[in-house]
């Protein structure tokens, strides 16, 4: 955390394997004029043998964690387990096409995420998970080519301060957690609502999931994608 101009900001660190600062962007100014962290200026590789050291060999040599790191392997049996009635939930729907023709069926609408390419049906041709319908319990595939978007909107927006946005293509937007740079120009709304547009298309833009909004290695801000 860095304070520039009486702001508070949270920088990627210059690893960028092991960089958490994509999770940070809802922490306030008070929090982080508060925050501290202890192991920001380390590499990973030096918390492990600094583990070692002190005597915490299992923990100095526990595997990264990948994915949702709180449950083991798949998400979906967990998903199911936390449900007190799943069958309520989660039960079998439509494969639909982007005109509304049944495709074939699937086991129920929480199992699937935007951006989905594996264990949907068997077709002829590639498709991908392009839009997840709860109401209806319908699940859209699409081409991988029908899976591009120039703007979408983002809701309970938390910004380091609206004045460092401009009306130009000048922060990067982020909506995946490793490597991905955007130009991006943010409209900010009513009721913590914003418009972002993009300088080029991204495929897989997910409902629910985070816009993290950088400038040189500074996070200004993000919200989740409505």
């Amino acid at each position: 955390i860095i304070r520039e101009d009486d702001h508070y900001f949270v920088v990627e660190w210059k690893h960028p394997d092991k960089d958490q600062s994509f999770f940070l962007w809802g922490l306030t100014q008070a929090q982080l004029s508060r925050i501290v962290f202890p192991l920001g200026q380390f590499h990973k590789t030096q918390v492990r043998a600094m583990a070692m050291e002190r005597g915490y060999k299992k923990v100095s040599e526990k595997k990264d964690s990948l994915g949702a790191c709180f449950c083991s392997g798949d998400y979906r049996p967990f998903l199911k387990r936390q449900l007190e009635d799943p069958d309520r939930f989660i039960f079998p729907g439509n494969f639909i096409d982007e005109e509304g023709t049944v495709l074939g069926h699937h086991e129920g609408f929480p199992l699937y995420t935007v951006g989905q390419r594996r264990g949907l049906m068997h077709l002829n041709r590639k498709v991908f998970v392009k839009e997840i319908r709860p109401p209806s319990n319908e699940v859209i595939l699409a081409p991988l080519a029908n899976m591009y978007k120039t703007e979408f909107l983002i809701r309970d927006v938390n910004v380091v301060d609206q004045s460092l946005f401009t009306s130009d293509f000048d922060v990067n937007c982020r909506i995946r957690y490793r490597k991905q740079n955007t130009l991006s120009h943010v409209i900010f709304l009513e009721n913590g609502i914003a418009k972002v547009e993009l300088a080029e298309p991204l495929e897989s833009i997910a409902p629910g999931q985070t816009a993290v909004f950088y400038r040189e290695g500074r996070i200004l801000g993000g919200g989740f994608i409505e």
